[in-house]
C-alpha cells in the first residue's frame, strides 16, 4: 500500500506512515516534540490515511471521506481543542469523559473513528486517569492521537500505552543536523587539546540530554581520531580527511597509544548506542574517554 503526504526527510513520519501501510497503526499516538502547527498537520494526515477507503493509496484524495477530512467535515474525525474563552486553560476530567464516552459508539461513515486530542500538555491529571481506561481496554473501531509539546507533560501510565513518534529531532533539517554534529565533533577533539579540563566538560556537556547529537557525533569524532592516527604514521595528511585540521592537530600533540585508545574507545561508545544502553552512563564514558585523552599529549 503506497502511503501519501508524509515526508521522507522525517524519521517520526517515515516510522508513521510505514505503520499505516503496514494496517499496525497503533489504537494510540503520542505525537510530542517540534511545533504545534507541524503535530497538528501530521495528526491531519494520519486521520485522512485511516478514514480514507479509497483502495491502495491511502489517502487517495479522491473518495468522499478524503474530501470530507480536506475541508474539516469529516464525522469519524474529531478533534478536542480548548474552547475560546473558557476560564481554564486545562481540558477538565468531563472533556474527556464525553470523548471516551463517544467512543464506543460505532463510526458514522468510515470503518474508523479518529480522536485528536491537540494540547495533550494541558490535560489534568484526572482527565489523563478518565482516559487510561480507554488506553488500556482499546476499543476496535477508534484511534487516538495525543498532541503534545512535550512527553514530560504526560503520566507515566499514559506513556505506557501509546507508541510515540517524536517530532524533537526533526524541528532540525538533515543537514542542520549534520552541521550541528560535525561542530560538536570539532569542538570535542579541539577540547582535548586544551590546557584546561573546563573546555573537556564544556564539550561534553552539549550531548546533555540530547542522545541524538551523541550518536550523531561519534562516527565523525572517530573519523577524526583515525585519521590523526594515520597521519601519525604518515600514511596520511590533513587534506585525506574532512576535518583535517583537527585530526593534524591531535597527531601533532598525541602519542599513537593515545590515538589507538580514542579509536578503540569511541568504537566501543558506538556499539553501546546501537546495543540501546544506558545514555546518561555512555554520556559518562565519553566524558571520561576526553578526560583521559586530554592527560595523554606528548
Amino acid at each position: 500500500m503506497k502511503v501519501n503526504g508524509f515526508s521522507e526527510d522525517s524519521y517520526a513520519e517515515n516510522l508513521i506512515a510505514s505503520s499505516i501501510a503496514s494496517g499496525k497503526f497503533p489504537h494510540a499516538a503520542l505525537i510530542d516534540g517540534g511545533l504545534f502547527e507541524d503535530r497538528l498537520s501530521i495528526a491531519l494526515k494520519i486521520a485522512s490515511a485511516l478514514v480514507c477507503r479509497g483502495g491502495d493509496e491511502k489517502p487517495c484524495r479522491h473518495c468522499p471521506d478524503c474530501l470530507k477530512a480536506s475541508h474539516g467535515a469529516h464525522p469519524d474525525i474529531i478533534r478536542l481543542a480548548p474552547e475560546k474563552g473558557k476560564s481554564s486553560d486545562k481540558y477538565a476530567k468531563e472533556d474527556i469523559r464525553r470523548l471516551v464516552a463517544d467512543s464506543y459508539t460505532l463510526p458514522n461513515e468510515a470503518e474508523t473513528k479518529v480522536y485528536i486530542i491537540e494540547r495533550g500538555e494541558i490535560l489534568t491529571d484526572e482527565a489523563q486517569n478518565v482516559l487510561l481506561k480507554t488506553l488500556e481496554e482499546p476499543v476496535a473501531h477508534a484511534k487516538f492521537i495525543i498532541l503534545c509539546a512535550s512527553k514530560e507533560n504526560l503520566l507515566d501510565t499514559v506513556l505506557s500505552r501509546v507508541t510515540l513518534f517524536s517530532l524533537g529531532e526533526d524541528a532540525k533539517s538533515p543537514s542542520e543536523r549534520a552541521e550541528e554534529a560535525k561542530k560538536a565533533a570539532e569542538q570535542a577533539a579541539d577540547a582535548l587539546l586544551s590546557p584546561y579540563e573546563f573546555d573537556v566538560v564544556r564539550a561534553a556537556a552539549a550531548f546533555e540530554g540530547n542522545p541524538k547529537l551523541l550518536e550523531e557525533t561519534l562516527p565523525l569524532l572517530e573519523e577524526i581520531f583515525a585519521c590523526a592516527l594515520r597521519i601519525k604514521f604518515g600514511s596520511a595528511s590533513a587534506a585525506d580527511c574532512e576535518s583535517g585540521e583537527c585530526a593534524s592537530k591531535l597527531a601533532e600533540k598525541l602519542s599513537k597509544n593515545a590515538l589507538l585508545a580514542l579509536v578503540d574507545s569511541s568504537e566501543e561508545l558506538i556499539k553501546s548506542i546501537k546495543a540501546n544502553a544506558n545514555y546518561n552512563l555512555t554520556t559518562v564514558r565519553f566524558c571520561s574517554l576526553l578526560r583521559s585523552a586530554a592527560k595523554e599529549q606528548e
